[in-house]
C-alpha cells in the first residue's frame, strides 16, 4: 500500500539541494549534512523532506527556501513552454515537409499515369496494323502458306492477341487512375457471356493439360451489369486461375443464383495464396512472385482493375485461398435494377 505523502511545492522540484548551493543560499558542507540526516532519518523509518530539515537545523529559513522552491519552478515551467514551442515547431517543419513530399509524390504519379496512358495509345496504332496484316496472311491474301508459315504465323496472332490485351490493361487502367471505371448497366445474358469466356480460354488451358468448364444449371441466367467490363473481369481471373494451376489441374467458372442475385465465382487448384498477401495482390504494377525468375507474366495490373469494376457496380471481389490447395474469387451482379 502506497504511503499518503502531503504534496508540497518541494515535493515537484528535483535535486533541490543542488539548486540552493548553486544559487549561494546552500553551502556544499550543509547540503551533505542535511542529506546525511535525512538518510539516518529513512532508516528509523521517517520521510522528512530536504527543506523541513534544512530549516530546522537553521541552514536556511522558510521564507527564503519557498522563495528558492518558487524560482525553480518557474524555471521548469518556462523550459517546458520553451520546449513545447520547439517540439510545435518542428511538428510543423515536419508536416511541410510531408506535405511537399506528398505534392511532389502526387505530380509523380500523375506524370506516370499520362505516360501510361501516352505510350499505351502510341502502342495500339500499329498493333492495329501488325493484327490486320496477320489477318491478311492467314486468309492467303498475299499467297498460299505452307503448313509451317501457318503455324509459325498462328504463333504471332496470339502474341499479338495478348500484346494488345496488355495495351488495353494499360489503358484502362491509366483511366481508373484519374477518374472513377464508367460502367454501362444494361440487362445481358450471363449464361453466354460466360460460355462465350470459357471457349476462348479453352486453348490455352489445353496447352497445360488443365481441364477449363462452366458450371451454370441455368441457360436462361441473366444479370444487370455492364457485359463487356463484367467479360474482362471473368476473363482476368480465368488468365489467372490457368497461369498459377500446374499441369493435370482444373479450372472452373461457377454462375449460381444467390438471395436474388448472381454469384461468380472463379475456382482453382492451383497454388494458393497465403491469405497474409491478400491485399498486396490487388496493388497495382504488384506480383506476387516479383522476382527475375518468375515463371508467370503480366503486368501486375489484372486484379487491381478487376476489383475496380466489381466495385463500380457495387459488389466486392472476395478471395479465398488455401496454399497448395487452390483460390477462389467470388463477386456478385444484380438480377435487375435496384
Amino acid at each position: 500500500m502506497r504511503p499518503n505523502i502531503n504534496l508540497t511545492p518541494e515535493i515537484l522540484v528535483p535535486r533541490l539541494g543542488d539548486a540552493l548551493v548553486e544559487e549561494g543560499l546552500l553551502t556544499g558542507d550543509q547540503l551533505l549534512s542535511a542529506l546525511e540526516m535525512q538518510k539516518q532519518f529513512r532508516i528509523k523509518g521517517d520521510t522528512p523532506l530536504l527543506g523541513q530539515i534544512l530549516v530546522e537545523q537553521g541552514y536556511i529559513d522558510r521564507v527564503t527556501l519557498d522563495r528558492a522552491v518558487t524560482n525553480q519552478l518557474l524555471k521548469y515551467q518556462t523550459a517546458l513552454q520553451q520546449s513545447n514551442q520547439t517540439l510545435e515547431l518542428r511538428v510543423q517543419e515536419r508536416t511541410a515537409e510531408l506535405e511537399k513530399a506528398y505534392q511532389k509524390l502526387s505530380e509523380l504519379n500523375k506524370l506516370k499515369n499520362n505516360f501510361i496512358s501516352n505510350i499505351s495509345h502510341e502502342l495500339r496504332t500499329p498493333m492495329t496494323h501488325v493484327k490486320g496484316y496477320i489477318d491478311l496472311l492467314l486468309a492467303d491474301d498475299f499467297g498460299a502458306l505452307n503448313p509451317d508459315q501457318h503455324q509459325a504465323i498462328e504463333v504471332l496472332k496470339r502474341a499479338s492477341e495478348r500484346l494488345s490485351r496488355l495495351i488495353d490493361d494499360l489503358i484502362l487502367f491509366s483511366t481508373a487512375e484519374t477518374s472513377t471505371i464508367q460502367i454501362s448497366k444494361a440487362d445481358m445474358d450471363l449464361y453466354a457471356l460466360a460460355k462465350e469466356v470459357i471457349d476462348r480460354n479453352l486453348a490455352l488451358a489445353a496447352q497445360k493439360n488443365i481441364r477449363l468448364w462452366l458450371d451454370c444449371a441455368q441457360p436462361t441466367l441473366r444479370a444487370y451489369a455492364d457485359a463487356d467490363r463484367v467479360k474482362w473481369v471473368i476473363n482476368q481471373l480465368i488468365d489467372n486461375a490457368i497461369k498459377y494451376t500446374q499441369s493435370d489441374g482444373e479450372v472452373f467458372l461457377r454462375v449460381i443464383p444467390s438471395n436474388g442475385n448472381i454469384t461468380i465465382s472463379v475456382i482453382d487448384t492451383g497454388i494458393g495464396i497465403d491469405p497474409a498477401r491478400f491485399e498486396e495482390m490487388f496493388e497495382p504494377f504488384h506480383q506476387l512472385d516479383g522476382s527475375s525468375t518468375r515463371k508467370q507474366g503480366g503486368t501486375g495490373l489484372g486484379l487491381t482493375l478487376a476489383k475496380k469494376i466489381v466495385e463500380a457496380h457495387g459488389s466486392h471481389l472476395v478471395v479465398s485461398s488455401i496454399p497448395g490447395k487452390g483460390s477462389k474469387f467470388d463477386f456478385m451482379l444484380q438480377t435487375r435494377p435496384n
